[in-house]
Parts: structure tokens; C-alpha cells; sequence
């Protein structure tokens, strides 16, 4: 049975389930309470409502940890309270190269603590390529106005030249016409 008279302290409690640790609150809890995950008796100074394990931090003291896989290609980043304990494969290394410039596939050397580029200058010049640009509405219907036009001129020229044919086979058949009418009348 808890003693009614136990000098009270409070303990604040910061969200577990979020590396930030968000300051979620204070609880008053009698002196001598064991804390639990989520709560410290470090009390929060001013602003500051990140917790990093040993104190509280403010915003402007989130740093971001950049994840790599266990080959050391990056993966992913997130943001934490500066003074927090970095993951497996994390660094707080920023992926940029010697001149600081961002990489296209940076790589992680932990024996040298710092990220390499992976791709050859080829590589990164492909990629950097203009894409083709893509026509627009207007201009996919102008092409397909284009084509039909081309079809109908193909379709005319040929009929011009079935016409031609057809005239030529009429005068034969007359010629052969009248040659058989005046072989009839002798």
C-alpha cells in the first residue's frame, strides 16, 4: 500500500514511439517511484520539448541522421534530437561530396567517415541528359492531322492513277468496239 504522505516529484513523459521523443506531458509520482520507458525527472528548460537521452532539446537542436544499408548505400534519413544515440547504420555525416555538392548514389565508408559517389562521371552525365521533351495535346493533334492529310494525298494519287487506267481501257474497248463493228458491217 502506497504511503499517502510520500513527498510527490514529477516525472515527464516523452512519446516512445517516435524518435524525437516529443515532451507528451508531466505526471506527479510519489518520491522514489521507478520510472519507466518514456519518463524522465529531468526537468525541460524554456522551449526545449525533445528528449535525447541525457536532456531535453529545443527545435532548432534536431539533426538529421542519415541511415545507410549493410552494404553502405543510403537509404533513408530521419530527424532526431541532437545528442541522441544513432542507430545501426547511421551516421550524422552529411551526403555531400568534397566541393559540397549533394550525390546521385552516395555510399557510406565508415573507415574513412565519410560518403563516396558510386556513379562514374558517365553515369551521372545520363542522367543529367535533357529528357526528350514530350509534345503537347496540340501538337500529338497536328501530328495526327499531318498523317491523315499524307494518307488522303496517297489515297487521291492512287485513285488519279486508277482513273487514268480506267480511260485508257475504255478507249481500247471502244477502239476494239468499232474495229468489231466495221468487221460486222464488211
Amino acid at each position: 500500500m502506497a504511503d499517502e504522505n510520500a513527498k510527490q516529484v514529477l516525472v515527464y513523459t516523452y512519446d516512445t514511439t517516435d524518435r524525437l521523443h516529443a515532451l507528451t506531458g508531466a505526471v506527479s509520482v510519489a518520491e522514489g517511484t521507478a520510472l519507466t520507458d518514456g519518463q524522465t525527472d529531468v526537468a525541460p528548460a524554456d522551449n526545449n520539448q525533445f528528449w535525447n537521452g541525457t536532456k531535453w532539446v529545443g527545435g532548432d537542436q534536431l539533426v538529421t541522421a542519415y541511415h545507410y544499408d549493410t552494404n553502405g548505400y543510403w537509404d533513408g534519413s530521419t530527424l532526431i534530437p541532437d545528442g541522441a544515440p544513432l542507430e545501426a547504420n547511421e551516421t550524422t555525416v552529411v551526403p555531400y561530396d568534397a566541393n559540397g555538392a549533394g550525390m546521385y548514389k552516395p555510399k557510406f565508408d565508415a573507415t574513412q567517415n565519410a560518403w563516396v559517389e558510386t556513379l562514374s562521371k558517365e553515369e551521372i552525365d545520363a542522367l543529367n541528359k535533357p529528357a526528350d521533351p514530350k509534345p503537347t495535346a496540340e501538337q500529338q493533334t497536328i501530328s495526327l492531322l499531318g498523317q491523315r492529310v499524307a494518307q488522303a494525298t496517297a489515297d487521291n494519287a492512287q485513285l488519279k492513277q486508277d482513273n487514268t487506267q480506267l480511260k485508257q481501257m475504255v478507249s481500247m474497248l471502244g477502239q476494239t468496239v468499232a474495229q468489231l463493228k466495221a468487221q460486222s458491217t464488211n
